[in-house]
């Protein structure tokens, strides 16, 4: 087996488990103690792998330098009553019964804070400031994903989260685009949003973004959908007439608040 495949393989077996033992390792790819023990050299110093305890244990990549200034608690101060207007506006979607996803960031809060009091949905969300505001609502059902937590964005994220969302069917995914563009697409800055978002619109019958207009225009790192998988907008008065003019040869809905 070549030493880049290997390598691959190694890391695939960190990501699927929580820590694996050098013998066990050696086993599994079929080369002495002393050969595993290189990679997971090698590994740690790529950032992809710690020791802990004699275990070797997966370690997510360092985000972007964008990914690491991104502050929860100076994002809250941007067009902050734009957001409560996009989430308020998106909470009224609601419907009895409805089965929803909620994104992560600081326009997602604000929907989650507009949520009428003992509303009957079930809410799947991913980040510790959203799970905030819906535990104050008494609604039918919370169910969280869990895992690595990321304190700048408050978002958690884990391999064992995936089979969750993949078994949840939602009437309604209500997403937040880092950026968007009308020739590259909708795109976030890390990886791991990339990932929560993709599912969101797999498995939902409707795809609803929120947005404030200063995001229009612009790219992030990383691609997670295309139009053709929006169904609705909702953003503020400050999109212009281009976009307005796009969304509607697009034939997705818009909602200006």
């Amino acid at each position: 087996m070549a030493n880049t495949e290997r390598l691959e393989r190694l890391k695939n077996i960190l990501i699927k488990s929580n820590g694996v033992g050098i013998k066990e390792l050696s086993k599994e790819l079929c080369v002495t103690e002393m050969t595993v023990r290189r990679d997971l050299k090698t590994l740690m110093e790529t950032g992809d792998a710690v020791i802990v305890r004699g275990v070797a244990v997966y370690r997510p990549k360092a985000v972007s330098v964008e990914a690491q200034v991104y502050s929860i608690e100076d994002e809250k101060k941007v067009m902050r009553e734009e957001k409560e207007r996009i989430g308020k506006r998106a909470a009224e979607m609601l419907e009895v019964g409805d089965v929803i996803f909620l994104d992560v960031g600081t326009t997602l809060e604000k929907m989650a804070s507009s949520i009428s009091d003992n509303m009957q949905i079930t809410a799947m969300c991913f980040a510790a400031n959203t799970l905030f505001q819906l535990q104050k609502k008494n609604i039918s059902q919370i169910i969280m994903g869990g895992g690595y937590y990321h304190p700048s964005s408050t978002v958690f994220e884990s391999e064992a989260m995936l089979p969750i969302m993949n078994g949840l069917r939602a009437t309604k995914a209500f997403i937040a685009p880092a950026a968007v563009d009308m020739d590259l697409g909708l795109t976030c800055s890390v990886p791991y949003d990339k990932t929560i978002k993709e599912l969101e619109i797999k498995n939902s019958q409707k795809r609803i973004l929120l947005l404030t207009s200063n995001k229009f225009g612009k790219v992030k790192s990383t691609l997670f959908g295309t139009w053709d998988q929006v169904d609705a907008v909702i953003t503020d008065k400050g999109i212009s007439e281009e976009w307005i003019s796009f969304f509607k040869e697009k034939g997705i809905e818009l909602f200006i608040v």
